[in-house]
């Protein structure tokens, strides 16, 4: 079974055994919010923040400390505006909120300490050049606009020029930038801004360090699982070493050792740049077993240098290690954090950590978001995207290391995973069509998984007449989504189900991997909040272990996609898989999802193939079968919204619940229906109101063991799905 995949964020979804259970009673539902002892999540993780928290605009990328000790500077570039937050060290007094059109991630004091270099980034619509911006410092305070900016004039594109790490020369002014998208470092003078050089690394370069003599620079690349060493001299890269999978964050500590975070491998591998090779790898992760998504993406060290912190963004926590000795860290215990820990830093001189939250302390409704019908209110407006807020937390490092135990027991209390759910589920109440245990088998050989839009739960499911809904919120009723309302009646209806992912892009991937890199993670929002324009076909978006389609084939099962991560080939009349998405080549079908289809005629061209598979039910010839495993994009429910000559959106969903329809009705009436269950999600719930969580959204299994005329109210994610599949 494809449970390396699993995400530890979200492993809470193995408890979702019970949802083809024959009749499997659920425990009192959880619901988001409040609890008594923190915030639980729609993703089954508890937040317990520590106590000193600032709000930030929304996406904190870097923290650095000015070189008087006098302020920590945090840089936020995600959906909503981006900018500077200045705090005092000592206290964390907010001082300053700066606003910048655009950020990255790039923050570098110049040697003086008067000027501060910051990474802006670019946009799709204006086509604008990812700028750097000079800020003035003085006496605890930035200038309130940049005093000038850089860019550069090549490439031409300006969508090729998108700065990210930054690094100032010790003695020379020159300044250092990570052009992510071109795959370039760019040396500039630091008080002119004129261009000096340019040296090619390897893909998606992501931090840049230089070493305290200036002589050498070190890249991280996010999408090549490397890092680039750069003799600042020549400005040539004089070696390439290899270390583990999605390197970002990286810090360099005065003994020579460089901690490089590998995102994708809950790993920090520790290179030593005496010998330019990885000495050490140290697992960030609660535990020792746990599959990728811990997620470690940034990190830094305390004043003494003998404590390195990591922040795991998808366990919300800070990993403590001692790194005193050379090649015998040890990690100490863990610091819960908001949500997402996205960056890391230290004031030296009050022994003060830092932490940088991508998604604040909490979720929320979305009572009065995208196309509700409710007038305007005061809470609860805009979307999953606009509403996301980050924050920053305070944590005394003396205080931490007195606590660190009782800090280390909370980690573990908020965390819904342990090793155990490696091999086996949490048993059913009463027997199931679903093993609890890895691999044990199932009378379901076929699985069809169909991935929908953007609607949430009460949008769709909000006139059902039980479970908690809000008929206010209703627009695609009983009338506009018959089949829908159906399934639910017949079958289950979920109202404690969410979204693992925000929008379209992490969500195609969670569906899929049950997971979303840290390069999706922090590249999204500003993509959406048209502040970035940053391809996401590169390999850094890549889970490490691939998708459903790659376990299944690892596993000697067939599986086919029906749209899903597939493109029209060039003429538009034929699809093909998407050119990273290796595990489908020759797994697409050709003629589902080309131009100018619905839904309506989608299904039936799933329908034509279908009842070949049916014909040749008896054959011994596996590809003749219908597959074990089958993924399929159903659209229309997205809609166009008012798109003069498009249909509007109620004719979108009743288009799009017609066509679910149609599958329904024909898988159920064949030959294959005794072995089969069909789980339908959204890939995300952006585009409408809830009032229970912004990312509550429609979900349906349709199944021969399927409990009939249920409501359901246990806490499920996607994940849950996807680890009922693997079952």
């Amino acid at each position: 079974m494809r449970f390396s995949i699993l995400s530890i964020a979200l492993l809470v979804g193995i408890l979702c055994a019970g949802w083809v259970s024959e009749g499997a009673a659920a425990d009192a539902p959880q619901w988001p919010g409040p609890t008594e002892n923190g915030y639980l999540l729609p993703n089954g993780w508890t937040l317990t923040p520590p106590a000193k928290s600032i709000p930030t605009e929304d996406l904190p990328l870097n923290l650095v400390n000015a070189p008087d000790g006098k302020v920590m500077v945090a840089v936020h570039g995600g959906f909503n505006r981006h900018g500077l937050v200045v705090m005092k060290s000592k206290s964390g007094e907010l001082l300053q909120q700066i606003s910048v059109p655009t950020a990255g991630m790039g923050l570098a004091w110049h040697p003086d300490g008067k000027r501060l270099y910051v990474a802006g980034s670019n946009t799709k619509r204006k086509s604008t050049r990812s700028p750097i911006y000079v800020f003035e410092y003085k006496n605890g305070r930035l200038s309130e606009a940049p005093s000038t900016t850089f860019t550069d004039d090549e490439p031409a594109d300006a969508a090729e020029l998108l700065w990210w790490g930054l690094a100032h020369h010790p003695k020379k002014d020159i300044l250092y930038a990570a052009n992510r998208t071109a795959g370039t470092v760019v040396a500039l003078d630091s008080s002119s801004g004129k261009v000096l050089s340019r040296v090619p690394v390897q893909t998606n370069p992501c931090e840049v360090v230089i070493s305290p003599d200036g002589a050498r620079l070190y890249v991280s690349n996010w999408g090549s699982a490397s890092v680039s060493v750069i003799d600042s001299a020549t400005m040539q890269v004089t070696q390439t070493i290899a270390v583990r999978d999605n390197p970002g964050a990286m810090v360099l500590a005065r003994d020579g050792r460089l901690y490089v975070c590998c995102a994708n491998e809950n790993m920090v591998v520790v290179v030593d740049t005496a010998q330019l090779k990885p000495v050490e790898s140290i697992a960030t992760s609660m535990y020792e077993k746990a599959p990728e998504g811990s997620t470690p993406n940034a990190l830094t060290l305390d004043p003494e240098q003998e404590t390195l912190y990591v922040a795991n963004g998808d366990n919300n926590n800070v990993c403590v290690i001692n790194v005193e000795e050379k090649g015998e860290s040890a990690v100490l215990g863990f610091i819960p954090s908001g949500w997402y820990p996205s960056a890391l830093g230290v004031d030296p001189h009050n022994h003060t950590l830092f932490i940088g939250n991508a998604k604040g302390n909490a979720s929320y409704s979305d009572i009065y978001g995208p196309n509700s019908p409710l007038p305007p209110g005061k809470e609860g407006r805009g979307t999953v995207k606009s509403l996301m807020k980050g924050s920053i937390s305070l944590v005394s490092i003396p205080e931490s290391r007195q606590q660190l135990r009782s800090l280390t027991q909370q980690a573990y209390a908020n965390c819904p995973y342990n090793n155990d759910l490696l091999k086996e589920a949490r048993p059913a109440k009463e027997p199931s069509a679903v093993p609890s245990a890895v691999g044990a088998g199932s009378k379901i050989k076929h699985v069809l998984y169909i991935i929908q839009e953007n609607r949430t739960y009460d949008q769709v499911f909000g006139d059902m007449g039980k479970g908690n809904a809000d008929p206010r919120l209703c627009i695609f009723g009983r009338e506009i989504t018959p089949n829908r309302h159906a399934i639910a009646d017949q079958f289950v209806l979920l109202d404690n189900l969410y979204c693992d992912a925000e929008v379209s892009v992490d969500g195609h991937q969670w569906s899929n991997a049950a997971y979303a890199t840290d390069f999706i993670e922090k590249t999204w929002p500003g993509n959406y909040g048209d502040k970035t324009n940053a391809p996401y076909a590169t390999t850094a978006s890549m889970p490490t272990a691939g998708y459903l389609w790659d376990q299944c084939a690892k596993k000697g099962l067939t599986y086919r996609s029906y749209g899903e991560l597939a493109q029209r080939v060039s003429e538009g009349k034929a699809m093909e898989a998407m050119p990273r998405i290796k595990g489908l080549k020759g797994h697409i079908a050709t003629n589902f999802g080309i131009q100018g289809q619905r839904d309506p005629e989608r299904a039936a061209e799933f329908i034509r193939e279908f009842d070949e598979y049916e014909k040749n039910f008896e054959s011994t010839d596996l590809e003749k079968r219908l597959p074990n495993f089958m993924v399929m994009s159903l659209p229309e429910d997205h809609t166009t919204g008012t798109r003069p000559g498009t249909p509007t959106p109620q004719a979108a969903l009743a288009s799009s619940d017609y066509g679910l329809g149609m599958i329904i009705d024909r898988i159920s009436r064949s030959r294959y229906w005794p072995e089969t269950a069909v789980f339908v999600i959204q890939d995300d719930a952006q585009d409408g109101p809830d009032h229970v969580d912004a990312r509550r959204t429609v979900g349906l299994v349709v199944s021969p063991y399927c409990k009939r005329g249920a409501l359901d109210s246990t806490f499920y994610t996607t994940s849950a799905m996807l680890r009922t599949m693997e079952l």
